[in-house]
C-alpha cells in the first residue's frame, strides 16, 4: 500500500514538472501572458458573438476590440457579424484558452484579454481576429495593456493592407451621397461620401458634421490610432469614408478607427 501511494506521488510530481516545463517552453511573444492566464477550456457553446463568450452564467467581454454585431440593438447587425462568431467558435476548437482579467463593464461583464495555445506556440485572440478584419480596434485606456493594444492597433492595419474581412469592400463597397437612399444598407459597409460643415467635440467624442451625414471618433485611444492625425482639418472638406454605416438621431453616421479609413477628394477623385 505504501507503494501504491509513493508511485502515486511521484506520478503527480512528475505530471506538475511536465507541464511546468511545457508552460516554460512554450514560444511566440505571448507566452510569459499565457503563463499569467488564468486556463480555461472553451468550446463553441460558450461564443457569444466575436467578442463575447459565457461561462457558466458568467458574461466575459474580450478588452481592445469591437466585433460587429450578431443582434440588434444600440447597434444594427453588422455586415460581418456570423463570420467574426464563427472564428471565434473555430478558435476555442483548435487550441486550449486562458484570460487576463481587466475590470468589468458598465453591463456588469468582465473585461479579459484572450490567450490560446496549441502546445507549442501562444496566440492573443483580439490580434488574431482583427488581423482578419473581422473585429475593430476598441481601446479604453484605464482597461488597456498598452503591448496589447499596439498589436491590435498593427492588426487592424495589417488587416486593412491586405483587404481582409471587412476591408474586402473597399473596391466595391457602394457609395452613399447626399439625396441617396441609405435605409437598407444600415449594418453594411459602405463608403459615405459628404461635405464637413463643421467639427467639434464632446466629452467623448470628436464628430465631424456634414450637409446629411456624420463622422465619429472615440476619444478614447484616440493616440493609438489617429498618431499625427488632426480630426479638425476635415472642416470645409470634401470626404469620402470607410466603414459600417449606422444611423443616428435620423441620419446616416459612421464611427471610424483610423485615419487610413478617410478618403479626402475634390470633383469626384482622390486626392
Amino acid at each position: 500500500m505504501k507503494i501504491i501511494r509513493l508511485s502515486s506521488v511521484i506520478f503527480l510530481l512528475a505530471l506538475i514538472s511536465f507541464l511546468s516545463c511545457s508552460s516554460e517552453s512554450l514560444s511566440g511573444k505571448y507566452a510569459s501572458f499565457w503563463r499569467k492566464a488564468r486556463k480555461i477550456d472553451l468550446i463553441p457553446a460558450n461564443v457569444v458573438d466575436g467578442d463575447t463568450f459565457k461561462i457558466g452564467k458568467n458574461g466575459f467581454r474580450v478588452v481592445g476590440i469591437d466585433a460587429p454585431e450578431i443582434h440588434a440593438g444600440n447597434k444594427p447587425i453588422g455586415e460581418f457579424g456570423e463570420a467574426s462568431k464563427r472564428f471565434f467558435e473555430d478558435f476555442t476548437r483548435d487550441f486550449k484558452e486562458g484570460y487576463i482579467l481587466m475590470g468589468k463593464d458598465r453591463f456588469g461583464r468582465s473585461l479579459a484579454y484572450l490567450f490560446a495555445t496549441d502546445g507549442t506556440d501562444v496566440y492573443f485572440y483580439e490580434a488574431s481576429v482583427t488581423e482578419l478584419g473581422l473585429a475593430r480596434p476598441l481601446i479604453y485606456e484605464e482597461d488597456t495593456i498598452k503591448e496589447l493594444a499596439d498589436d491590435v492597433v498593427r492588426s487592424y492595419k495589417k488587416a486593412w493592407r491586405n483587404r481582409q474581412g471587412i476591408f474586402s469592400r473597399w473596391e466595391n463597397a457602394p457609395i452613399v451621397s447626399y439625396g441617396d437612399s441609405w435605409g437598407d444598407k444600415i449594418g453594411k459597409i459602405v463608403w459615405l461620401e459628404d461635405h464637413i460643415m463643421k467639427v467639434f467635440e464632446t466629452h467623448s467624442l470628436y464628430i465631424a458634421k456634414g450637409k446629411f451625414s456624420s463622422v465619429v471618433a472615440r476619444k478614447e485611444g484616440y493616440k493609438l490610432m489617429f498618431k499625427d492625425f488632426d480630426f479638425h482639418s476635415l472642416e470645409g472638406k470634401d470626404i469620402r469614408v470607410y466603414g459600417e454605416l449606422w444611423k443616428y438621431d435620423g441620419h446616416p453616421e459612421i464611427m471610424v478607427r483610423a485615419p487610413f479609413e478617410i478618403v479626402f477628394f475634390e470633383g469626384g477623385k482622390e486626392k
